[in-house]
């Protein structure tokens, strides 16, 4: 597919954004061009329009579970349910709990059947710190100025009427570090860390969803003080004029009553939260008292590649490694696309070993190799960030994104 019609199908939505059979047909360019998440953003418009047509219910669906868009996927099954689509609903029905079921690891029980009390279970404080966290200093030094002083001279907040707690949002591309700079913050609080993902809560049934969110609100309460993580908020929070149904709307209100702590107690609390899609979040999420404090997450730069290249080979037999050279050499690249280098590389060791039968070490020459095969993951994310930075940030939010998008190099990866 040509980029320059695909070019001339965006500015014609932009021009004519209700005009939902030229969005149907952007939608189905990107997605023959293989720019699967600007489509599935598309249709995630298009199903707030209702001009998804009903025989596209179950190819966008299944497109959706492919890339892990858990929340698109349900919103899908829900409107496919109320416009009656019998034989849809059901194939949406099993994507959904297949794709629930692939992701589960350690779920937050709730009723009669629950392995553990919630209000009960002990959590260990958190021993991760910023020292293994790779470059982001800047990032460390808002962090600390914004969450973790609070914390650490609760006297002086308190002389000025200034509690502690709140919420954070931490965004930016995948891969680049959000959950382990949550982590790190409960470690240099002193905190345990109380990580719910999109797993522990989404369940297809009625109710469930609610409850456990819930009880993952009662845990870290009843751990407090404490920092309770939410992993995917964009899922769990997706923004309420966005769909119309009403299952994900009552996670969202579920969300809100948690954090204005109806019913409860939240001092001490302090709830960070990730997302990869921040303008999908519900705006009423990001008011004050909320998550009012929005953190930019973006991909390391070379001292800080330089870092995490040498915690990823610390442990590695390896000789004469030059890891500020390979850093220059891979802009742009997150730190999990800096971990998948440094696997491919391992991989051809190991294949050179069994060819040998030595006991080759890690050689630039592996990882200049497997460089060829391994191309940054932050590219069409910030693709989609600066097409959402240029028609829909009124409200100015997301400056810091706008301002790194300017830089230079940046500037000259994207173009």
């Amino acid at each position: 597919m040509s980029n320059d019609r695909i070019d001339a199908l965006r500015k014609a939505v932009d021009t004519n954004p209700d005009d939902v059979l030229l969005r149907l047909v952007l939608a189905e360019s990107l997605t023959a061009a293989a720019e699967i998440e600007e489509a599935l953003d598309q249709y995630v418009v298009l199903l707030d329009q209702h001009g998804l047509p009903d025989d596209q219910f179950v190819p966008v669906g299944e497109l959706a579970a492919a890339n892990g868009r858990l929340a698109l996927l349900r919103n899908l099954l829900e409107a496919a349910r109320q416009r009656g689509i019998v034989e849809g609903t059901g194939r949406l029905q099993q994507l959904v709990d297949g794709m629930i079921s692939e992701r589960s690891g350690v779920r937050i029980k709730v009723g009669p059947e629950a392995e553990y009390d919630p209000l009960t279970a002990d959590t260990a404080k958190e021993t991760t710190t910023f020292d293994q966290v790779g470059g982001m200093e800047e990032i460390k030094r808002i962090i600390h100025r914004m969450v973790i002083l609070p914390l650490s001279r609760p006297e002086l907040y308190e002389k000025y009427g200034r509690k502690s707690g709140g919420g954070v949002m931490l965004y930016g591309p995948p891969g680049c570090g959000k959950t382990l700079l949550a982590r790190a913050t409960a470690g240099e609080c002193g905190l345990p860390f109380i990580n719910v993902r999109i797993e522990d809560v989404m369940d297809p049934y009625l109710g469930v969803s609610e409850r456990n969110l819930h009880a993952a609100f009662e845990r870290a309460r009843a751990n407090g003080p404490c920092v309770l993580f939410l992993d995917e908020l964009d899922a769990l929070a997706f923004a309420r004029h966005k769909h119309g149904g009403s299952e994900s709307r009552r996670l969202v209100d579920v969300l809100l009553q948690e954090l204005d702590a109806i019913g409860s107690d939240n001092e001490g609390l302090l709830v960070l939260a990730a997302s990869n899609a921040p303008w999908d979040v519900d705006e009423a999420m990001l008011r004050p008292g909320r998550f009012d404090r929005v953190i930019f997450v973006p991909p390391p730069d070379e001292p800080a590649r330089a870092d995490i290249l040498g915690v990823l080979t610390k442990d590695v037999p390896a000789d004469d490694l030059d890891l500020k050279a390979l850093a220059g050499q891979t802009p742009m690249f997150s730190g999990a696309d800096l971990r998948a280098l440094i696997e491919r590389g391992v991989d051809k060791v190991i294949d050179e070993a069994l060819s040998t039968g030595g006991e080759p070490p890690l050689a630039m020459r592996h990882l200049t190799d497997a460089l060829t095969a391994v191309k940054p993951s932050t590219l069409d994310w910030l693709h989609r960030v600066r097409s959402y930075i240029e028609f829909a940030n009124q409200s100015e939010r997301y400056d810091d994104v706008a301002a790194y998008l300017k830089s230079r190099d940046v500037r000259r990866r994207l173009s």
